[in-house]
């Protein structure tokens, strides 16, 4: 999904301040961080949700001397994630990793519900239930909004970003894949989002022909835009 400008990180700063009192698990130098980033992107569950990024793919560790925070960025020469020394956390790498995670989807904001939702399914699955718990309880007392878990396309494979994608994308023509209820096959349904009912729980999408296909939220597995039709000559 390539939306006509990129969507504000109006999150950005209330992520931080929801993280920044948590309890640290340091790590002793960039070669420990390594190591652990390369535990969690070789396991099962990373590779379930995000298959084509594996651990010939991890970024490098800088160690950001002079730097006054940490951050992930993709250089000429790959992805990298810079570690200035008081950052070489868990918690930290965790974060930079969930920027990694998402850094092929232009659509979503930095520190959106996406990125807020995947750091606290990580932080579940490698920091266990106690600071996960207290990063949900961060994010809730600064009103970050987490995004919905991830949901399984017909293949099993957890995909995020449903309910944040067809939020940005009122107004906009989508193609979204989605799963009937009781049914073992998969739909893609293409027009423009006008809106919602029942609250969110049904997305409403206008075709080109001006028909009206109402689409349970809960069925959805994945949203981007429509791409446009082919030119012949």
């Amino acid at each position: 999904m390539t939306p006509s400008r990129f969507p504000r990180d109006t999150q950005r700063s209330r992520v931080y301040r929801a993280e920044t009192p948590l309890p640290s698990s340091p790590l002793p130098g960039l070669p420990a961080c390594a190591a652990f980033a390369d535990r969690v992107v070789g396991s099962l569950w990373w590779q379930a949700r995000f298959p084509d990024l594996g651990l010939g793919d991890v970024p490098r560790f800088r160690p950001g001397n002079g730097a006054r925070q940490a951050f992930f960025r993709v250089d000429d020469d790959g992805p990298t994630i810079t570690l200035p020394r008081r950052y070489r956390t868990k918690g930290v790498v965790l974060h930079e990793l969930a920027h990694w995670a998402l850094h092929r989807e232009p659509d979503l904001p930095h520190h959106g519900w996406t990125f807020a939702r995947v750091l606290v399914d990580a932080t579940l699955e490698f920091g266990g239930p106690e600071r996960a718990r207290a990063l949900e309880d961060g994010f809730r007392a600064q009103r970050v909004r987490v995004g919905e878990p991830a949901r399984p396309d017909p293949e099993g494979r957890p995909r995020y970003g449903c309910d944040e994608r067809l939020h940005l994308g009122r107004g906009r023509e989508l193609t979204v894949s989605w799963q009937p209820p009781g049914r073992l096959y998969a739909e893609h349904t293409t027009g423009t989002c006008v809106g919602f009912e029942s609250t969110t729980a049904i997305v409403r999408l206008e075709t080109c022909a001006g028909e009206l296909v109402t689409i349970p939220a809960s069925a959805v597995f994945a949203v981007e835009a429509a791409r446009a039709p082919a030119l012949h000559a």
